[in-house]
């Protein structure tokens, strides 16, 4: 690994099933807490409010495997002893840090006051988490999007109390995309705060699953596209209901679907800005062109090959480094050496994408 580019990872997760949430919640909601049991197909699944989550079969399912090819779990997903000798490993600095199946879970549960409790409960784990070493472990907060007031004061907390540099936000919550005024209140802390929204779908979750795995029964489907699909909408809504002039100050960024979709993509915005912009009087100008305002980031695959033509369409500075650690697609060890190998891009772009833009985002200075 090259100590020529100092690398912030915008997107790593954490595994947060091997907890005992029972004891961390009130004794109201011990039968409804995350724990893992004996599926009928043998396997451990997680369960929350009483049944599997994600979904393990049918139509919008979310989980995966039997894998073509084998990808442990690494330990430092659980222990952040393992993950600091993994990112000195890799080359990384500090690590952004998001869940996985609870974190991704809690904003869609049935339940508000439990989603609440156990949001906080959460929240206050990674906390824990990343007090081995706060400089270079980052949590981001997972909220109760349920309920828009509990949202408000737990993004508050996890900011000034426990160090959190991001909110993780489902962007389909029971049909509601990002541009409802129902997510109004929490943009605006946000704002106030100055921390970035974190568009990050989550697959498989009761009344919000990812646009197109309702009609799938295969995870290579819902993970294909499920993730990509929603990010679209998400940087479509948030364009066109004028979120950029409303809150100013606030930045987005649009995690675990790569970047090569965006010149396509903004393309078609344009066009469809030219042709029916009328319809939507909120956005004043040029999709395109919002781009250079700098509240919109995107994350990268360090390995897709379109990335230097991403950053011919929009430049350089905002597509941010990724590893996805450590998801069954991510890359260990070796997570950014696609980038820093990538005789396409200039070393003043591999030193923005692996570090810049991920400080500015998340203002790490």
């Amino acid at each position: 690994m090259s100590d020529k580019f100092p690398t912030v990872d915008a997107d790593g997760h954490l595994e947060e099933v091997h907890i005992n949430w029972k004891k961390r919640v009130s004794e109201k909601y011990r039968a409804m807490a995350p724990e893992e049991r004996l599926a009928s197909d043998s396997h451990l699944r997680m369960t929350l409010e009483g049944k599997p989550w994600p979904k393990p079969t049918g139509f919008g399912l979310g989980v995966g495997g039997p894998y073509r090819r084998s990808h442990p779990r690494r330990e430092g997903m659980k222990d952040p002893k393992a993950r600091l000798i993994d990112m000195d490993s890799e080359g990384i600095d500090i690590a952004v840090l998001f869940g996985g199946g609870i974190g991704g879970s809690i904003p869609a549960l049935e339940d508000a006051a439990f989603a609440t409790e156990l949001a906080r409960a959460r929240n206050t784990w990674v906390a824990e988490y990343c007090s081995e070493n706060p400089a270079r472990l980052k949590g981001t907060a997972v909220l109760p999007q349920q309920d828009v007031s509990a949202a408000v004061a737990e993004l508050r907390r996890t900011v000034t109390e426990l160090g959190f540099v991001g909110v993780s936000f489902l962007p389909n919550l029971r049909g509601r995309h990002m541009g409802d005024p129902y997510f109004f209140p929490i943009y605006e802390e946000a704002e106030r705060l100055n921390v970035p929204i974190c568009v990050h779908m989550f697959l498989g979750r009761y009344g919000s699953e990812a646009t197109g795995t309702l009609r799938v029964d295969k995870f290579f489907y819902s993970h294909l596209f499920g993730h990509t699909f929603e990010q679209m909408i998400a940087l479509s809504v948030i364009m066109g209901e004028g979120l950029l002039d409303r809150f100013p100050k606030l930045r987005f960024v649009f995690l675990e679907s790569g970047c090569g979709w965006l010149p396509y993509w903004l393309y078609r915005l344009n066009e469809h800005y030219e042709v029916l912009g009328n319809q939507v009087p909120a956005l004043q100008t040029e999709p395109s062109e919002l781009l250079k305002r700098g509240q919109l980031y995107f994350s990268c695959e360090a390995d897709e090959p379109e990335i230097a033509h991403v950053i011919e369409a929009i430049g350089d500075d905002w597509i941010v480094f990724a590893s996805d650690y450590s998801h069954f697609d991510s890359r260990f060890p070796g997570a950014s050496q696609p980038i820093i190998d990538n005789r396409e891009l200039s070393d003043t772009s591999k030193r923005k994408i692996l570090n810049d833009n991920a400080r500015r985002l998340y203002s790490l200075d």
